[in-house]
């Protein structure tokens, strides 16, 4: 109780809203715009200088300021900050987590999958030192909240008052149902591989690249992404 969260490395924009939904079904079998609204950036630069941040308090041994670090995957903010407070609870304050577009609803900020961030814990001691390496790297931090030992993970909006989120988080990750996995086998029914006389080498090629489990992905990026270069294949 009394820790900070913090979040280090780039800000939060429109990117990676319903990341992991796409990413766990085929390309292709849904919606598009579930595919658009899905489309991450990634930014070397930043994650080279985050890792040098985490680099630098590893290496302090014994002393080092993380208590808990935890990568921002799908579902961003309301998946890593719920997850890293757990079962202790924390008090959020969703505007101190830094936008790189004023645009963004709180729904945006809260579940935006924005590339190259962590969420880790401090304790209040070591919130100097560890500005003073993010600095030092040219890495923006955030301090949003504050662990509570409430068992609740709390959005507060200091904008109007409200509160957008207030779940127990006993009943969010509390004793998951196992899944059930169920395998059957089936013995497959094989055949020669019979190619037609007709069919060239370059014109299977072209129907097998053209298929989407198959070809780049690269187009998802350069289709929709218009705050990188999107426009530029």
């Amino acid at each position: 109780v009394g820790m900070f969260v913090v979040k280090v490395g780039g800000p939060a924009y429109r990117i990676g809203m319903g990341g992991g939904a796409a990413s766990s079904m085929v390309q292709g079998d849904n919606a598009a715009e579930l595919d658009f609204n899905a489309v991450q950036r990634g930014d070397a630069e930043m994650e080279q200088k985050v890792n040098r941040v985490i680099r630098a308090c590893v290496e302090m041994g014994a002393a080092n300021p993380i208590v808990s670090l935890h990568d921002q995957g799908a579902g961003g903010n309301c998946n890593v900050v719920k997850e890293i407070v757990y079962p202790s609870g924390a008090k959020i304050e969703i505007r101190n987590v830094l936008v790189g577009d004023d645009t963004l609803s709180v729904l945006e900020i809260w579940g935006a999958e924005y590339q190259e961030n962590d969420c880790l814990l401090l304790r209040p001691q070591d919130r100097a030192l560890f500005e003073a390496m993010c600095a030092r790297e040219c890495v923006p931090c955030s301090f949003i909240g504050e662990i509570d030992g409430s068992g609740l993970i709390v959005v507060h909006d200091s904008q109007d008052g409200s509160t957008p989120v207030n779940l127990n988080l006993d009943q969010v990750l509390g004793d998951m149902p196992a899944k059930t996995f169920v395998d059957s086998h089936v013995d497959p029914v094989v055949r020669p591989l019979d190619i037609p006389a007709h069919l060239t080498v370059r014109a299977a090629l072209e129907r097998v690249l053209r298929l989407v489990a198959v070809c780049s992905k690269r187009f998802l990026t350069t289709k929709v992404d218009r705050s990188v270069t999107g426009l530029v294949a």
